[in-house]
């Protein structure tokens, strides 16, 4: 058994201090936060000398913190990180989700081999592909150089990290157990990619289907507005009128990605997606489905459950629903149970809840909250394939019918000039 101090958050918010034995840094971590306790820093209270690495630049590391003056020499260490969450292109502020997976992995898989963690941001800036992720690797490695930890570096950046994201890399810093962190964290990036992708795979159907409809008829209008006109003024009339339409397009696709920042304008669009029959309930699951995988995540890498499910709202990708969780979250601290709190809210199905409530009475609420974000995400693929498929249909055939009208006013039309010039 090991010996560790500790410096801890009760449920209450009240700072606590003290001694527990373990066997190691984790099982310590695990004990704080079974008497409910938030690990704010955890060390051992028995260490012969710090460990101490030699950097490549000569500079050394001790326990964390680096020799004064060392400022690793990076590409690109300009200062980019904003203050404000709201921008007016917020696409290009931020980094792919796939470039960030990939750099957690490649982060745990450093640190697992002994390599030191500003060193590892250095090799990481190097190697990534992405501008953006590389310029803000190498602040960061600037930061943790100076004594900071690399979580305060990602606070830097709301727009790139996710509160998620920096939530477990800070229980992972104050655990002590950053490598295995940053490999879990990467494995639930990775789900969070297939989803999505799931979610592009069943709806291009009906995309395709709209785009071809939406361009048949608008090719059948040009050409029964255009009878008549010359062929010079017609190609100059039809491109104009297409150009205006795609930055009518464009200008609402912007809109709606910059109002889109605000929790009321997003919560509220949110609350439209799941009035739409179908699409609503499938909305609907895969949000509970993320916040179920974020709550796992979460509360195994020893983030208080409160805190947990707090953060796991905001994680969910559907502002309405997270902010459903949110109002009936408090009851927590008031001794209620997780899966009483998700009864009340209505969000889950009771076969879910009663999965999370056979966790918590198990003491294996993360590895069951993982198997809800699974039933849940079944029942969501199988329902957004059906309703890819209705969309289809329902698309196709609403595309012949404009189709058909507009044939056949073209033919009424043609015809009703015929008579009237043969009754002249």
């Amino acid at each position: 058994m090991s010996t560790f101090t500790y410096q801890a958050r009760d449920l209450e918010g009240k700072d606590v201090s003290g001694i527990i034995e373990a066997d190691d840094a984790r099982g310590a971590a695990n004990s704080l936060r079974e008497q409910g306790l938030f690990t704010l820093h955890l060390v051992p209270t028995m260490n012969a000398r710090p460990a101490t690495v030699v950097l490549p630049s000569g500079a050394t590391q001790t326990n964390g913190s680096f020799t004064p003056g060392y400022t690793p020499t990076m590409p690109n260490t300009r200062r980019i990180g904003e203050q404000s969450s709201v921008h007016i292109a917020p696409f290009l502020v931020s980094v792919p989700l796939p470039e960030l997976a990939m750099m957690f992995r490649q982060m745990g898989t450093l640190l697992n081999a002994g390599v030191p963690m500003v060193q590892a941001i250095s090799t990481l800036s190097q190697q990534t592909r992405s501008g953006r992720l590389k310029a803000i690797l190498a602040d960061a490695a600037n930061t943790v150089a100076n004594g900071h930890p690399f979580s305060d570096a990602m606070e830097k950046y709301p727009n790139v990290f996710a509160p998620i994201q920096i939530e477990l890399i800070r229980a992972g810093e104050t655990g002590g157990l950053l490598e295995g962190m940053c490999n879990r964290l990467a494995d639930y990036m990775e789900r969070e990619i297939d989803t999505r992708r799931k979610l592009k795979r069943e709806t291009l159907y009906p995309k395709i289907v709209l785009s071809v409809a939406g361009l048949v008829i608008l090719i059948l209008s040009f050409v029964q507005s255009g009878m008549g006109k010359s062929g010079v003024n017609l190609v100059v009339s039809r491109i104009g009128f297409a150009a205006t339409i795609g930055a009518i397009a464009f200008g609402i696709w912007w809109l709606g990605r910059y109002l889109n920042q605000y929790p009321a304008f997003g919560a509220a669009w949110d609350r439209f997606k799941m009035l739409i029959p179908g699409a609503g309930d499938v909305a609907r699951k895969y949000a509970t489905a993320r916040f179920a995988r974020a709550l796992a995540a979460l509360y195994s890498g020893g983030v208080n459950l409160f805190r947990a499910v707090e953060i796991s709202a905001r994680a969910c990708g559907n502002r309405a629903i997270g902010e459903q969780i949110l109002s009936y979250a408090p009851a927590l601290n008031n001794g209620e149970g997780l899966s009483g709190m998700l009864a009340r809210s209505g969000l889950l199905s009771p076969l879910a809840i009663q999965m999370a409530r056979t966790g918590e009475q198990t003491g294996s609420l993360d590895t069951m909250m993982n198997k809800v974000a699974d039933y849940l995400e079944n029942e969501a693929d199988t329902k957004a394939h059906q309703v890819a498929v209705v969309t289809g249909v329902l698309a196709l055939i609403l595309a012949a019918c404009v189709v058909a009208y507009i044939v056949i006013s073209f033919y009424v039309g043609m015809f009703a000039g015929i008579m009237q010039e043969g009754n002249q």
